[in-house]
């Protein structure tokens, strides 16, 4: 049995981390599964790109398993079902022979079509755009951008080509587009548009996660995370430099900047239609979209409000995070559903674009002032949004705990034969002990 219970306990990691887990739900969830099943001196091990589960049955049984892990997407209605799934073998104890057909069909999910992926991601950086004072050019230009940006990735991401080549590579096509744009007059407003497709690949969500590993027991994985996460950042950094450096003299890159949009009804319906676009790229079902827009909004409600009383941009970005993740952390735990599942649409209204983009621009330029200032607002605004997830991370992930220890104390309470069910050979043994 624990060699069946290793195989689909290291497939279902995978998969759930594949499809955006965080590790604590990840190691969560196989250590209730491995104890539902009655198995002894369990140890997991996670990293973002490895997992290893070892354990025996009480009938003294060893089995281990080790899996490489793929590159990380983000797949929310996969992770929502994944979850379910784990709660209802921990519940029902199904035979481990059919384990991995119960996961296969909670892998099998509904897909939206490549297209209406596009079309969503298109119609969620048009909402972008007008929030950071776009107009109908800008809209077409950044259309025109996201759609290359989406193409250009798939075309990567098939050689399996390193994520920071791919950051590099896809902002320098970006900018040097942008710029090609501009000169034929489609484009009217050069920044608008960078600061706005920027906002494709700036590892926000990452970021958080990281921390998240970093202040929750993980700390191996969070350095590894946060290192990696710069690195990608200086690619994405050194692609639009490159672009401005060789193909923006003249073009009147940094002459015209428009004002952000400042009206909150706007600024609210805006952020909310969104993050629904975005909900259709994390792939949520339609049933579930308008929750997602719901998270966005009341991030930008609460930036609205603490705006004029709080002139601290990492006090501001932090509690605005806090109320979104606050949001988060209180739907999954009534809908028994990931967190991250509500998290990632909420975080659309902090991530920086703006704010890279002029640190970038400065250095172009040659201005330090620029450089310094737009940097370290970027810095602090990253910095803020992992200190709003990470708190109300930490509360969850103490009640998540506690949770746990009170159905471990539970399970240890129980009698072995109703713990778990017992392999034939056990069963054979103790009814000969039984007969004695």
């Amino acid at each position: 049995m624990p060699d069946l219970l290793m195989d689909f306990c290291v497939q279902f990691a995978r998969t759930m981390i594949v499809s955006g887990a965080n590790l604590e739900r990840v190691h969560l969830a196989l250590e209730r599964l491995c104890h539902a099943y009655g198995l002894q001196d369990v140890s997991i091990y996670l990293l973002s790109h490895f997992v290893s589960v070892s354990a025996k049955d009480a009938d003294g049984a060893y089995a281990a398993r080790q899996a490489s892990i793929p590159a990380a997407g983000i797949h929310l209605q996969r992770l929502k079902q994944l979850n379910r799934l784990s709660y209802a073998i921990v519940r029902d104890r199904p035979e481990p022979e059919k384990l991995q057909d119960l996961l296969r069909e909670a892998s099998a999910v509904k897909e939206y079509s490549d297209w209406m992926v596009l079309l969503a991601q298109m119609a969620a950086m048009a909402c972008l755009c007008l929030i950071f004072g776009g107009g109908w050019k800008e809209i077409i230009c950044t259309s025109v951008v996201t759609a290359t940006m989406h193409y250009l990735q798939l075309a990567l991401a098939k050689p399996g080509v390193d994520s920071i080549v791919v950051n590099a590579v896809t902002m320098f096509a970006a900018t040097a587009l942008t710029l090609l744009l501009l000169l034929t007059g489609i484009g009217a407003d050069g920044p608008v548009v960078l600061i706005t497709v920027s906002m494709l690949v700036i590892p926000g969500i990452p970021l958080v996660n990281a921390v998240r590993n970093l202040l929750g027991g993980n700390e191996m994985n969070g350095i590894l995370q946060v290192a990696k996460i710069t690195i990608e950042t200086l690619a994405l950094a050194m692609g639009i430099y490159c672009a401005l450096w060789l193909f923006g003299r003249g073009s009147g890159m940094l002459e015209t900047v428009a004002s952000p949009l400042s009206n909150p009804v706007a600024l609210m319906a805006l952020s909310f239609l969104a993050s629904v676009n975005f909900g259709v790229v994390f792939r949520i079902p339609p049933h579930d979209l308008l929750r997602a827009g719901l998270g966005s909004l009341l991030t930008r409600i609460a930036l609205i409000v603490l705006m004029p009383y709080i002139p601290s941009r990492l006090a501001l970005i932090a509690l605005a995070a806090l109320v979104a993740s606050l949001y988060a952390e209180i739907l999954a735990t009534v809908r028994k559903d990931p967190s991250t599942y509500f998290t990632y649409p909420s975080i659309v209204p902090l991530i920086p674009g703006d704010l890279f983009y002029y640190a970038i621009a400065g250095l172009y330029i040659s201005d330090p002032g620029m450089v310094l200032t737009n940097g370290t607002n970027c810095l602090l605004t990253l910095l803020g949004m992992s200190v709003g997830f990470v708190a109300s991370s930490l509360i969850a992930h103490y009640v998540r705990r506690g949770k746990h220890i009170r159905f471990m104390r539970k399970r240890a309470k129980l009698p072995a034969a109703a713990s778990a069910p017992a392999s034939a050979g056990g069963r054979e043994k103790r009814q000969k002990e039984a007969s004695k």
